[in-house]
């Protein structure tokens, strides 16, 4: 149960992030966190970040939004 424990506080985080969202600073990212479909993929993609990378939450979110400005370039 530890595991499970630690992805509820690693989303706890991740909401306290996106909480106020800079749309100047992250605007794909806000835009797409609107949505509860969205918001699901982003944090999806920052636990996997987070997890895998070992990747601080603010990192994976600036590596999200970089990504995501170059698919809608």
């Amino acid at each position: 149960m530890a595991k499970n424990s630690s992805i509820q506080e690693l989303n706890k985080l991740i909401q306290l992030e996106l909480q106020e969202c800079d749309s100047n600073k992250w605007q794909y990212v806000c835009e797409m966190q609107s949505t509860p479909k969205g918001y699901a993929r982003i944090e999806e993609m920052i636990i996997r970040y987070v997890a895998k990378e070992g990747m601080p939450i603010g990192s994976a979110i600036a590596l999200i939004e970089q990504e995501l400005a170059h698919q809608n370039a």
